[in-house]
């Protein structure tokens, strides 16, 4: 402040009508300075119709009287005011903030349950293709079978009607004269009709084994077709959810870049503002120092305690701030916290319901295993029962009979 060269102040007429001078202000105004960080307005100076007011302060300057404090009073309101407004900015901001966490939140869990949804969706419709392959591939198994057999069918009614057709040529009434000569010719055909139905029988194996390789050959073929479509397609998926992916990244990635510009444009306003008002409370006290030097050396010593102060009460108001700023950080942190254990929680206790419901229905499959065995030993123990009793009946008549089959025996005469 000492480096800097003083220079007048002057207000517009309508301020400065009465010249008033600078007295030190009583002990309840100077209690307001203490508790206000701003600085107090200026004193007025009186200005010369017709004249410059720069050429009047580069002069002299013209003595003021005592300030009444009714003039003060609507002065220092302006800048509780602007610290009120400033405070409100303030507020809105983090409610904007807090908007916006809140926000990022909210799309990260329906982006999350839409890619579990798609994923869901994409595994059902592959097991469906996989089961129409199936079904194809069985189907045509089944209609390659039934084609054979008819084959099969068909050749067989053919030889039956050839060797009908045969017995009734062989059975036709002919000429006595001929029937030697037609039995000869009869059996020596039928010696080459038998080799050349062997040949025929040969050559039609030999031909329906190279068929059955040509189909077995085309069939393979088809599930190597059909198998390489298969990975084509899971290959394109794969591919297309790849493809998804990386677009959700940098989505992602752009938006984050998209923030953090805002959050740095917003904090450069703010930087702005702040000095802004740190130039214009800067200029304040500027002015008010110098008029205080030119006024009254006694006021120096005042205006320098209450300017220590009001640095003071700066500092303890950015202080609060930043620990406001920092608890709202806080809080935002812990939700995120709370909401990841209750996600945690909640998938802790599906995994123990599924096993659960897996440990109950194998314990409702070995009681049904153990009912049916004890089923098939209770239909196996009266059959048993028949059989021993059966075994039992006819030991007892043995040992009945026995006894009626032994001799009798008749003591001599000589003996009695």
């Amino acid at each position: 402040m000492s480096q800097q060269g003083t220079l007048p102040v002057t207000l517009p007429p309508a301020l400065c009508k009465e010249p008033v001078k600078p007295v030190s202000p009583p002990t309840n105004i100077q209690q307001e300075q203490v508790k206000q960080p701003t600085p107090l307005p200026a004193p007025c100076q009186k200005v010369i119709p017709g004249k410059d007011p720069l050429e009047l302060g580069e002069k002299h300057t013209t003595p003021v009287k005592e300030v009444p404090e009714q003039g003060c009073k609507p002065q220092q309101q302006e800048p509780q005011q602007q610290e009120q407004h400033v405070e409100q900015q303030q507020q809105q901001e983090s409610q904007k903030q807090e908007k916006h966490v809140e926000q990022q939140q909210k799309q990260q869990e329906s982006q999350k349950q839409e890619k579990h949804v798609e994923q869901q969706q994409k595994q059902q419709e592959s097991q469906k293709q996989e089961k129409h392959v199936e079904q194809q591939q069985q189907q045509e198994s089944q209609k390659q079978k039934k084609h054979v057999e008819q084959q099969q069918k068909q050749q067989e009614s053919q030889k039956q009607e050839k060797h009908v057709e045969q017995q009734q040529k062989q059975q036709e009434p002919q000429k006595q004269e001929k029937h030697v000569e037609q039995q000869q010719q009869q059996e020596s055909q039928k010696q080459e009709k038998h080799v050349e139905q062997q040949q025929q029988q040969e050559s039609q194996k030999q031909e329906k084994h190279v068929e059955q390789q040509q189909k077995q050959q085309e069939s393979q073929k088809q599930e190597k077709h059909v198998e390489q479509q298969q990975q084509q397609e899971s290959q394109k998926q794969q591919k297309h959810v790849e493809q998804q992916q990386k677009q959700q990244e940098s989505q992602k990635q752009e938006k984050h870049v998209e923030q953090q510009q805002k959050q740095q444009e917003s904090q450069k306003q703010e930087k702005h503002v702040e000095q802004q008002q740190q130039q214009q409370e800067s200029q304040k006290q500027e002015k008010h120092v110098e008029q205080q030097q030119k006024q009254q050396e006694s006021q120096k010593q005042e205006k320098h305690v209450e300017q220590q102060q009001q640095q003071e009460s700066q500092k303890q108001e950015k202080h609060q701030k930043q620990q406001e700023s920092q608890k709202q950080e806080k809080h935002v942190e812990q939700q995120q916290k709370q909401q990841e254990s209750q996600k945690q929680e909640k998938h802790v206790e599906q995994q123990q319901q599924q096993q659960e419901s897996q440990k109950q229905d194998q314990h409702v499959q070995q009681l049904e295993q153990e009912k049916k065995v004890l089923g098939q030993r209770l239909d196996q123990e009266p059959a048993k029962k028949d059989e021993q009793l059966g075994k039992k009946g006819e030991q007892l008549l043995e040992q009945q009979e026995g006894p009626l089959k032994q001799p009798l025996l008749v003591p001599a005469p000589g003996q009695v």
